[in-house]
Parts: C-alpha cells; structure tokens; sequence
C-alpha cells in the first residue's frame, strides 16, 4: 500500500490511526543523542582513525550490528528493533528498542555504554550528554555524510535565525508511546505540549552556548522557537480539546518540503529537492515533477516537523535535552506514569487546566526555558507543575503495575527526578554551569 499514490490526506489520516495498538501491546521506547570528543576536547570527524566512521565499523564488527550506507558512507547500525544513528554533527544517537518496562530500556542503556566504551577507549573518545554543545560553534561543526542534512543546511536559513544551531548543536532524549486510537492519540498529544514546560525545567542541561553562559536553563529547548514556524509551532490547535487527527495531518500537510525520496539511474534511492515553498498539500493536489506521493514520501515529511510533540504511528515526547545517562530513566518513567495510567493521564490533564484559554502557554515554556523549575508565568509555577506530575506519575506507575509488571527502573528513575524537583539534588543544567565555569571544556561533561 506505501507505494501506492495518494489521492487523499484522508488516507494519512488512516495511516497514522492504523498504528494503533491493543492495550496489551503498548510499549515505550527512548531515543538519546550525546556527544562524540577526543582527549582533548574536540568533537569527532566523521572520518579518520578517530572519527565516527570508525566507531561504528568497530560497534558493527564487534557486536552483530547492521551496518546501512549512503552513496557508500556508513551512516547508521540496525540491530534487532534498535539503532544508532548521525545527526548533522555527529551527534551519536541510540534509538532504543520498544520495551514494556524502563527496566528493559535501562538495560539496553548499560549494553550501549559498554559497547560504546570497548569500541572508544583506546582511542581516547569520551562521550558526553548535554543538551547543547556549550563551546562550539556552527561554522566549526562536523559534517556527517548524509544528503537530506544537506539540503535541511541550505533551507534553513531562509525561514529561521536558529535553525542551523538547532542541527549541529544540540541533543536531545526522548520517550514514544503508542496509544489504542486516535481519540487517545490526539489526549496524549494535548497532555504532552501541556506538560512541556513541566518536562523542559526536569531535564533541563544547556546553560551555555559558544562559551559563554546563556542566562538559561535550556538554552536547547529556546532555540527551537525560532527555526521554522511552519513545522516546529502547531499554534492553538496543539491545546485545543476538539483537535483530532485530521487537524494534525492538515497542520502537517501545511509544513514546507524539504525534500521527496526518488531513485538515480543506478538504481539508488536518493534525496530529491522539491520547489521552494512546497507544501505535502501541494505535493498530493498538484504532484512535484510529474510524480504523485505515496504513504512512503508522507512518512518522510512527517519526520521533518519539529514540534515539541510529534504524531507518527506512534507519539514522540520530544521536549528534553540529554542529561547525564544515570537521568535518562526518568523521562520514560514519567512518561509510562502519567500517559499509559488513565486516572493519572485524566487527573494531569485537569492539574494544567485542559481548555483553560487564560493561560499563556507560550510564556510558560519560556519560563521554563529561562528559570527552568523557577520558572514563573503569572501564577503559573513550573515547579510545582512538575512535582504535582511527578506525583501523578508514581500512583500512576503503582497502578501499571498489574499490567506491565515491577519495573524497578521505573520507580527509581522518578526517584531521581523527584531528588531535582523537591531541591535535593542540583538540576542537571546547574551542575554543567559549575563544571563549565571551572574548566571550560567538552571534558567537563564527563
């Protein structure tokens, strides 16, 4: 069916509702990027005898993963449903398996370290996790070799003041969830941009940026304000209670193209540029060079919209930015609590005044980015936000536990981020400023 044309967007509205799961068949999966540097501090290359190009021949070599090429590149590593892929400067990214339990995805955390670490350390690679490259610079970036980042470099520009920063500096993790149908899709969706700044402050981990403090806590999470309108900020209908999946897919159709996937006279799928301007909505109304799209090129374009919440065939939690690994459970623990348990999911929805149009939750998020679990907009707390949540997602995680089973991980990764919200422990971004402003080096982050 993906290569049939599409006549309709009714048909990615179908698409997206078909990837719906049983009840019994809901997972979660975590995706997180980190940075790749040498003994002295420099991120990697892509290539040479310490490079990235080198790391993954060795993860392929020693340890059964796949490798995938582009235009005879090694670009990424496939192993069972997990992978590790580049991001434009060589964020080095693990896309972990879809687990029932954040036992499961902690374990798969502990075999990447270690796998990481046998392939690194004799070349004196470290690696460290951070929202956003506190030293360098876009200009001085790396270039990893995949084609689609090539022409997201020569776009971006044109349409936002931090588009470029946002591809070659910063790092993120993130949790997916599936959902039973789109009604529960599009409730998941809503409580997700409701709780972003909530999630923005708890992860927090990008106080600097070109050397220098920025006066923020995620710096990472601002930048994405001003990349590109069109397919980073769905506006109302991101809050709106009547919103269902058509108003996502025609917000989605709306986004400018970057691209369409075709075939060169080798035989090679490859990247083509479409004209500028190009909506999806166009691309199935009025086609792109004489070729119609199919489910395969509206699955591309959904990857290429950047909100803090994103819709595929599953839901991406995509407000974070990457914090040192013994944090990284936290987030799917949070995330398993509050949207897989009903009760807590309804009860969530009630704390962040769910329809309440008085609230501004643009300021809010800015609150958060700036002041991080501080942060204030109105009477609006993001801290006590984030400590009534994380509640929720404890009686949650205690009602799962019939159906998913004990998940140790779970309980203690909210442990942690309950140690942050209550004031216990440092948030991750103010740890990173001490360490930075003592010794300003990529090396500081280990």
């Amino acid at each position: 069916m993906a290569g049939a044309p599409i006549e309709s967007l009714s048909e990615c509205v179908a698409w997206l509702e078909d990837g719906a799961k049983t009840r019994d068949g809901l997972l979660i999966g975590t995706e997180h990027e980190c940075l790749a540097f040498d003994s002295a501090g420099r991120k990697l290359q892509y290539d040479g005898a310490v490079g990235i190009r080198t790391l993954m021949e060795r993860l392929a070599e020693r340890f059964d993963w796949q490798p995938v090429y582009e235009d005879g590149r090694l670009v990424s590593l496939l192993r069972d449903a997990a992978s590790i892929t580049l991001e434009p400067a060589g964020q080095f990214e693990l896309s972990g398996a879809p687990v029932k339990r954040v036992d499961d995805m902690l374990a798969e955390l502990d075999r990447h370290i270690a796998e990481l670490g046998d392939v690194a350390s004799d070349l004196g690679v470290r690696f460290g996790h951070v929202g956003l490259d506190p030293l360098g610079t876009v200009e001085a970036a790396p270039r990893m070799p995949k084609a689609r980042y090539g022409i997201m470099r020569a776009r971006m520009p044109r349409v936002g003041g931090h588009g470029l920063q946002m591809m070659h500096l910063t790092c993120t993790v993130q949790t997916n969830v599936d959902f039973t149908d789109g009604a529960e899709a599009m409730e998941m969706m809503r409580l997700g941009h409701l709780a972003t700044p909530a999630i923005i402050a708890l992860f927090a981990n990008s106080p600097w940026r070109g050397g220098r403090p920025t006066g923020m806590a995620s710096t990472r999470a601002d930048i994405w304000l001003d990349v590109e309108a069109a397919r980073c900020l769905p506006g109302a209908m991101a809050f709106d209670p009547a919103a269902t999946v058509a108003d996502w897919v025609d917000w989605v159709a709306d986004a400018p193209m970057y691209f369409r996937k075709g075939v060169d006279a080798s035989g090679e799928h490859v990247y083509l540029e479409v004209p500028w301007g190009t909506t999806f909505r166009d691309f199935v109304h009025d086609g792109v060079h004489g070729v119609r799209p199919t489910l395969d090129d509206w699955e591309l374009h959904l990857s290429t919209v950047f909100p803090d919440m994103r819709l595929k065939r599953y839901i991406e939690i995509r407000g974070a930015d990457c914090v040192p690994a013994p944090l990284l459970p936290g987030l799917p623990a949070l995330i398993k609590g509050l949207f897989y348990d009903v009760a807590s999911r309804r009860a969530a929805l009630q704390l962040l005044q769910d329809g309440d149009w008085s609230v501004d939750r643009a300021a809010l998020r800015a609150a958060a980015c700036k002041d991080g679990l501080d942060g204030r907009s109105n009477e609006h707390h993001v801290g006590e936000q984030a400590r009534a949540l994380l509640d929720l997602a404890r009686a949650g995680l205690d009602r799962l536990r019939q159906e998913f089973g004990e998940d140790r991980a779970a309980d203690e990764g909210l442990d942690r981020l309950q140690a942050i919200a209550t004031g216990e422990e440092l948030p991750a971004w103010q740890q990173t400023a001490a360490r930075l402003q003592a010794r300003p080096s990529l090396l500081s982050l280990l």
